[in-house]
């Protein structure tokens, strides 16, 4: 330490050098530091380990004290030695603790003795020496878990109390109770939420029992959700059980652990961190040891009816719309299952398309989703809808079940009816055009026609198989007509009404009650849901919407022009002489007068080379009977209005007076047109000539031929019917005559034998049987031939069993034989009776009346026998066979 004085109030300010001596005063100090230990780590020591222990010796200004002897002492067993720091001050002490060191808590002395310029220092650590705690799982429920399932652990806590080998764990000594020989042991669950968010929670704090522990839970999904701390608050999930057994020295374990860390995410455990602690703090994993509790999931998918197309409200026009399937998607708690992958796929039923894949989607927030399912090209029907969940898509296969649902839904699709073509006959199309330029189609009355129509859907695609009706004015006739069937792929019908197999009944164009020709609508509707007499069965399940289409058609009739009041004559007609004629105009099919319609009458002559209108032609109105006359004056072979034949060489002639008058009914638009050219001739007769005429004319002949033709032809029928009765009557008297024999006399095979004979002889006469002898079949063809028809058949088998009977049987011929053959040739002659048209009258005592009533006579009285007598008549029988 220097002194100076420097203060100019106390020292010469002059020249110092040479007016005063220099002076000053100098002091040696010693400067010294303190020393202190850091000591890096205090670890636990374990029997049969080596453990190196290291510290740092440093002064008060943190610098190292390098080469310094350090003294340590070990309490266990007294040891004592030198360390020396190295050029960062560490210095390290070995402890050797042996197999069978006592446990315990003990300290470890350091002592730095000093130097002239540090001081000395002195420190001690508490080390422990602990035996290793052993988590031995024994048992545990691990994997897929359900609501209501158990949850069970059971494990052994053991202290080893050497600390042999790490890897080669012994059985130890078993831990008991929560004192100093035992320990508690923390079961903590740590689930996941949808969030990935990381959730704890100690189910169980418990301590061993001689060594064992064990918990087991009831799982509870619902409890779980509704538990603010639970481990899984969405109720399901993947779970890992942590098994941890809190430090109780000399017992290792892990440091008591704070609520708040349980909600910590990322490195929430100190204890984790220290080494080996696997032995006491065991992580069992979701996927290996731990468990998931999984849940059940289901779809609620919306019943609908699906319609492939609709109508743009635009334009108009049709256009695809898809099939959109909606539902929600919930777990077993009722929940809604937000964000989740869901997949759609359907397949038409009763059709040959395989199974379509709908576009992806997810549900909502609030687990609702809608699925878009194009039905480009689809036909009507039912769809098979397969709507499923596969937890995998959404990494929730740990949490949830997967499951589908299948649902059938009507496909619908409204229809659209187009009537290509209507025309007459089979092939024929026809059409009136009015002056107004409207154009119909055109039909004839009572006359077949066809149609032909196209049932699709609104998309396009075809319909076949299906029912369709025909109507025929559908205002007044509410039964179809017909029914017809739409072809496969197709969808046409090609109908014809007189074609059996379309239409069974042939008709065509009928009348409309009093109405004939006219405007008439013709229907053909698809109507899945009607069923109506003579028309189409309604349709069980109809996935087409009906329609139907009405096409206006004019219904015309044909005509018939017939010649009523001939204006021919044989004779040919004299100039001057007035021609009258008139023709009958008829409905083709109908035969009924078509009235009020004009016919125009023409008259042509013959030049020579043609036929040349003579004069303007006449016009004349149907009546009601459909008649319309014409007239005029035959000129003979000059031309009215004209020079004279003859007269001048170009005046025209009608050569031989020939003359002509065509028929042509106008057209209109209800009626055809129609045409009669060949009509009777009119020419020039010969002039008239007095004379007398036979009375034998040649119309007088041929009405006397044609009366003595009928007569001849009367009196042919009258002769055959003559014959065929006498026939007749010649067989029921043969047989009369049989039927008599067999009621008077008892020989029945004779009796039979001779009606057979005198039958057979009949027959020979007639040329029925023409042989000598003929077998019993050919005598029973000419008995059918004969009575057929007018027997019946069960009397005729009969009567041939009869014959057969007598002729063929060996058995005895009685009373029963002869009332059935009485009986049954009764019944012939019955019949043959009845033909001929006699009629037989039986009379009996019932019928009689009795005018007088009963008479008594003088003397009559019943005797005690019940019989009449008369007193004093002997009535005893004179004649009784007695003879002298």
């Amino acid at each position: 330490i220097r002194a100076d004085f420097t203060n100019s109030n106390y020292y010469f300010t002059g020249n110092q050098t040479s007016v005063l001596a220099p002076t000053g005063a100098y002091v040696n100090v010693s400067v010294i530091g303190t020393t202190d230990f850091q000591l890096n780590n205090i670890p636990r020591l374990y029997r049969g380990q080596n453990t190196t222990i290291e510290a740092r010796l440093i002064d008060n200004a943190y610098q190292p004290v390098r080469d310094a002897p350090i003294n340590f002492t070990w309490s266990a067993d007294g040891t004592n030695s030198i360390a020396v720091t190295d050029q960062n001050g560490v210095f390290t002490v070995n402890l050797t603790i042996g197999e069978l060191h006592e446990l315990g808590n003990f300290t470890l002395s350091y002592s730095y003795p000093g130097d002239p310029i540090r001081q000395s220092s002195s420190s001690e650590i508490n080390l422990w020496v602990v035996s290793r705690t052993l988590i031995t799982l024994q048992s545990v429920t691990s994997g897929a878990l359900s609501s209501g399932d158990i949850w069970d652990l059971s494990a052994q806590v053991t202290d080893d109390n050497r600390t042999p080998d790490p890897t080669l764990f012994d059985p130890g000594q078993a831990l008991d109770g929560c004192g100093e020989n035992g320990g508690e042991v923390l079961i903590i669950f740590e689930g996941t939420d949808f969030e990935d968010r990381t959730h704890r929670q100690i189910v169980e704090t418990t301590c061993p029992s001689a060594g064992s522990i064990f918990h087991e839970i009831s799982l509870n999904p619902q409890l779980l959700r509704d538990d603010p701390d639970s481990f899984l608050p969405d109720g399901f999930g993947p779970v890992n059980v942590i098994i941890r057994f809190g430090e109780n020295l000399p017992n290792e374990g892990c440091e008591p652990i704070e609520d708040d860390m349980l909600r910590t995410s990322g490195a929430w455990d100190p204890c984790a961190q220290i080494l080996n602690s696997e032995h006491f703090r065991k992580v069992l994993q979701f996927n290996t040891q731990g468990f998931y509790l999984i849940g059940r999931t289901s779809l609620a998918v919306d019943d609908q009816i699906v319609y492939t197309s609709e109508i743009d409200q635009t334009t108009g026009q049709p256009i695809d719309k898809p099939m959109v399937v909606t539902g929600q998607l919930l777990d077993e708690l009722g929940g809604n299952l937000s964000f989740r992958p869901i997949r759609v796929e359907y397949q038409m039923l009763n059709m040959e398309i395989g199974s379509q894949v709908c576009i992806p989607g997810t549900t909502d927030a609030d687990g609702f989703f809608e699925i878009i399912c194009p039905l480009t090209g689809v036909e009507a029907g039912q769809a098979m809808v397969t709507v499923s969940y596969d937890p995998y898509e959404s990494m929730d296969n740990w949490r949830y079940k997967p499951t589908n649902i299948t649902k059938i839904f009507p496909v619908f699709s409204n229809s659209t009816m187009l009537i290509q073509e209507v025309g007459p006959f089979r092939t024929d199309v026809d059409s009136y055009t009015f002056a107004n330029g409207s154009v119909f189609p055109v039909l004839y009355l009572k006359e077949s026609f066809h149609l032909e129509a196209l049932l699709t859907q609104t998309n396009g695609n075809p319909i076949g198989g299906k029912c369709l009706n025909i109507y025929l004015d559908p205002e007044t006739n509410t039964r179809p007509v017909a029914t017809s069937t739409t072809m496969d792929g197709t969808g046409e019908i090609d109908w014809f009404s007189g074609d059996p197999e379309d239409n069974p009944s042939r008709r065509g164009v009928e009348p409309n009650g009093d109405q004939l020709e006219g405007f008439r609508t013709i229907r053909v509707a698809y109507e899945p849901d009607k069923e109506l007499p003579g028309g189409c069965r309604a349709e069980t399940t109809p996935v087409v919407n009906g329609s139907f289409m009405d096409i206006e058609v004019l219904v015309r009739s044909r005509v018939d022009i017939l010649l009523k009041d001939h204006w021919s004559n044989s004779g040919g007609y004299q100039p001057g002489d007035e021609i009258t004629g008139a023709v009958t105009i008829l409905r083709d099919r109908l035969d009924l007068s078509v009235e009020g319609q004009t016919v125009v009458f023409t008259f042509q002559y013959w030049n020579g080379s043609g036929w040349v209108t003579g004069f303007p032609p006449e016009y004349a109105v149907s009546n009601e009977q459909g008649t319309a006359n014409f007239s005029f004056v035959y000129e003979g072979e000059d031309i009215p209005g004209e020079l004279e034949c003859g007269s001048v060489a170009s005046a025209p002639c009608a050569i031989d007076g020939r003359w002509r008058v065509l028929v042509h009914f106008l057209d209109t638009q209800f009626f055809v047109e129609e045409f009669l050219n060949s009509t009777p001739m009119i020419f020039l007769g010969e002039e008239p000539v007095s004379e007398q005429t036979s009375f034998f004319t040649a119309r007088v002949t041929v009405v006397l031929l044609i009366a003595l033709s009928f007569a001849l032809l009367i009196g042919a029928i009258m002769y055959r019917n003559y014959a065929e009765r006498r026939r007749i009557e010649v067989i029921r008297g043969i047989l009369t005559d049989s039927l008599m024999s067999l009621k008077a006399s008892n020989d029945y095979i004779q009796t039979i034998f001779n009606c057979y004979k005198d039958l057979v002889r009949f027959f020979r006469s007639r040329g029925a049987m023409k042989k000598v002898y003929e077998t019993t079949r050919e005598f029973e063809d000419a008995i059918n031939a004969m009575l057929g028809g007018i027997a019946p058949p069960e009397d005729l088998d009969e009567f041939f069993s009869i014959f057969e009977e007598a002729r063929y049987s060996d058995h005895e011929i009685g009373s029963d034989q002869r009332d059935r053959a009485i009986a049954t040739l009764q019944s012939i002659v019955n019949h043959l009776t009845a033909s001929l048209g006699d009629s037989m009258l039986s009379r009996s005592s019932i019928n009689e009346s009795g005018l007088y009533g009963t008479v008594t006579k003088a003397g009559q009285f019943v005797d005690s026998e019940g019989e009449t007598r008369l007193a004093g008549t002997d009535e005893d029988n004179q004649n009784d066979g007695f003879r002298i």
